[in-house]
């Protein structure tokens, strides 16, 4: 920054969860861009709680955590400010106890994600989704400043933070819209265009699939909540008229060896064998496209595809895949009910088609495919519309924060603690305390307060 030395920048630690390197999903990749775009004004390091991917381009600091979290509390307590997703203040709850300045990426509602993988009917699973609404308002307690991913899921979270008592009076005498307490900051764009790497990635490379063929993109992974199946319904009668249609699903196992491979993916590989469009109208890319090639399969298709189900998920979710489709001027074919499908309508990007609708995405792929026209004028709105979410625009928020830190005062009471207490059962409770001990000291400080527990206990009794 202009006028400024390196030591007179703040500190920014941007830590996540997910894998960094050559391969990526979407929280990974959103912390990597942000850390990227917060060293114009900060001194950013990106930390990572899995071991390190492989080398990347990057113009901060990424350091590894992985086998060594005493490095991650050394670096925190160098820190101004800590950026943070997911699970990161239930594993290590000490980094709110720094005295740092805590802002918490709520881009990813993941509590919506559990409902469709959560046995609903059982006191487990609704013990599982209690602890992950815990979770949550643990995040929102403790965080100075707050970022989403659209207009919707802030409102939501402020809801959520008007129940958690958040929504001061004080802050709203100066700040009536409270963006100074939780702001958006969408996923973004890259600045630079997409440019080819040389590397044939589809056509004329995965068998099945040759130079003059319509290939319809499936971005990132089949979730749960996720519906693939009436896609692969629609391509099967297309199939029927056209013998040039290929559907390519181009993430079948996610990067973060943590996350299994979800019970969608296997459904949607068995109705596609059922159905005989395996390997010539559907194909299913093992394993993840690296994020430095992911161009060049996007280039060579001639649509984005993205389909879900009418949830609670659906709601509030932000596709990040469908910014790969708008960053490499794809049409954006997509299931109604979430905010981007809303921008989708609105500007003229693609379709928008009703839930679990074969006919409806028959229709609109047959109608596209069958007018060359209206692929060439869907490219060019979405090309113009480009250059409003690119990462140095949609991150403003985040870096004015960065740059000059506040807090904002809190209730004297804790909705999040008392709805804990209360909800969770003790066996909950209980493991959450040994996982939450774990995390910090492993098992030789499991075992010193297990053990210092139990005098306890004893000395009482008699």
């Amino acid at each position: 920054m202009l006028g400024l030395r390196a030591e007179d920048l703040n500190k920014v630690l941007v830590i996540t969860h997910e894998r960094v390197g050559p391969v990526m999903a979407g929280p990974g990749i959103r912390a990597f861009e942000m850390a990227q775009q917060l060293t114009v004004s900060c001194d950013a390091t990106l930390v990572t709680l899995l071991p390190l991917g492989g080398d990347i381009e990057s113009r901060c600091r990424i350091v590894s955590c992985a086998d060594d979290h005493a490095l991650l509390f050394r670096m925190a307590r160098e820190a101004d400010v800590l950026v943070m997703q997911g699970l990161m203040l239930r594993r290590f709850p000490k980094l709110g106890k720094l005295g740092k300045k805590i802002v918490m990426d709520l881009y990813d509602p993941f509590v919506f994600e559990a409902y469709p993988q959560t046995n609903l009917d059982s006191p487990e699973g609704r013990a599982i989704l209690i602890d992950l609404w815990d979770i949550m308002n643990e995040q929102m307690d403790a965080a100075d400043f707050m970022i989403c991913a659209s207009e919707r899921q802030r409102d939501m979270y402020l809801g959520r933070l008007c129940a958690l008592g958040r929504l001061r009076p004080e802050i709203a005498a100066s700040d009536p819209s409270f963006r100074t307490l939780i702001d958006v900051v969408p996923f973004g764009l890259p600045e630079s265009e997409p440019v080819a790497t040389g590397q044939p990635a589809l056509r004329g490379v995965v068998p099945g699939i040759g130079a003059d063929d319509r290939i319809l993109v499936w971005g990132g992974g089949i979730w749960d909540w996720f519906d693939p199946l009436t896609v692969i319904q629609a391509v099967a009668e297309i199939s029927k008229e056209r013998g040039d249609i290929r559907l390519v699903f181009l993430g079948t196992r996610p990067p973060n060896p943590e996350l299994p491979e979800m019970s969608m993916t296997q459904r949607a590989r068995d109705l596609s064998d059922a159905l005989g469009l395996t390997g010539c109208f559907v194909f299913f890319n093992e394993g993840w496209v690296p994020y430095a090639r992911r161009q060049d399969f996007l280039l060579e298709a001639d649509i984005g595809i993205s389909s879900h189900f009418d949830a609670i998920e659906t709601r509030f979710a932000f596709r990040t895949r469908i910014q790969d489709y708008l960053w490499t001027g794809l049409p954006v074919f997509t299931t109604e009910g979430d905010s981007i499908s809303e921008e989708v309508r609105a500007r003229g990007l693609g379709a928008v088609i009703p839930y679990k609708s074969v006919e409806g995405w028959v229709d609109a792929l047959r109608q596209i495919l069958a007018d060359a026209e209206e692929i060439g004028a869907t490219r060019s709105r979405v090309l113009a519309h480009r250059e409003a979410i690119r990462w140095s625009r949609t991150t403003l928020p985040l870096q004015a924060y960065c740059v000059s830190p506040w807090s904002h005062s809190r209730p004297t009471w804790s909705v999040s603690r008392a709805y804990g207490r209360e909800a969770r059962p003790w066996w909950s409770r209980l493991r959450r305390a040994v996982m939450r001990v774990w995390s910090e000291g492993g098992p030789r400080l499991l075992a010193e307060k297990s053990a210092r527990f139990l005098f306890r206990q004893l000395s009482g009794a008699w």
